[in-house]
C-alpha cells in the first residue's frame, strides 16, 4: 500500500526536522558524522525517508546552508538598526564577542567554519562566507564613522584586522597550537578590548 500523499505543510515539518538534526549533529558531534544514515536516526526515519525530502546528503547541506544564512541576514539587519539608533560601540563588542561565544558553545561548529576544511563546501561558498562577515563588520565601521564614535577607517581594511584580532587567538586554539583554556581567555579578552581601541574615536 503508498503511503498517503502529504500535505505541503508536513513535507515542510519534515524537512525543518531534517534540518534540525543535521545541524545538531554537526554541533554536538562534528561534520565526519553528517551522513544520511546518521542524519536519519537522528530524526528516527529510515535512510530511505530522506530521499523523500532531499535528493542527497549535498542538498541537505546546501538547504542548512540556506537557512543557517537566512538567520544570520536577519540578525544583522537588526545590528545594523540597532548600531544606528543605539550605541555602535556596543553593537560592535557583540559583534566581536560572538566569535567567542561559538567556539565555547560549540566548538566543533566553530572548528567546521574556520578551523577545519569543509569538505562540502565549494571555495565559492568558503570564500562567500567570510566575505560575509567582513562585510557586516565593515557596515558595522561605517555606522559608527558616521555617527562620530569610530575613527576614520578604511571599512573594509579594518574590517579584516579587527577579525584577526578576535578570531587568530581562537584558531590557534581549535587548530592545537594554543592548549592552555586559561591563556585563550586572557588572549580573547586582550584582543577583544585591542580591536575596539582600534576602532573607537570615543570612549566604547
Amino acid at each position: 500500500m503508498s503511503r498517503p500523499k502529504q500535505s505541503k505543510a508536513e513535507i515542510a515539518t519534515m524537512r525543518e526536522r531534517i534540518l534540525d538534526a543535521t545541524f545538531e549533529l554537526l554541533t554536538e558531534q562534528g561534520p565526519q558524522t553528517l551522513s544520511v544514515r546518521a542524519i536519519a536516526e537522528q530524526v528516527g526515519v529510515s535512510h530511505m525517508t530522506l530521499y523523500t525530502y532531499f535528493e542527497n546528503r549535498d542538498a541537505i547541506f546546501r538547504a542548512l546552508r540556506e537557512r543557517q544564512r537566512g538567520k544570520k541576514c536577519k540578525r544583522r539587519a537588526a545590528q545594523l538598526r540597532e548600531a544606528q539608533s543605539g550605541d555602535p560601540c556596543a553593537v560592535m563588542r557583540e559583534v566581536l564577542a560572538s566569535y567567542g561565544q561559538l567556539a565555547e558553545e560549540h566548538p566543533r561548529l566553530y572548528q567546521f567554519l574556520w578551523v577545519h576544511t569543509d569538505a562540502h563546501a565549494t571555495q565559492h561558498h568558503k570564500e562567500h562566507r567570510f566575505a560575509c562577515n567582513l562585510n557586516h563588520l565593515a557596515a558595522l565601521i561605517e555606522i559608527g564613522m558616521e555617527r562620530g564614535f569610530f575613527r576614520r577607517l578604511a571599512p573594509d581594511l579594518a574590517a579584516a584586522i579587527i577579525f584577526s584580532f578576535v578570531n587568530g587567538p581562537l584558531i590557534l586554539y581549535h587548530s592545537g597550537h594554543l592548549q592552555d583554556r586559561e591563556r585563550l581567555r586572557a588572549i580573547e579578552a586582550e584582543a577583544l578590548a585591542t580591536a575596539l581601541t582600534y576602532l573607537k574615536k570615543k570612549e566604547c
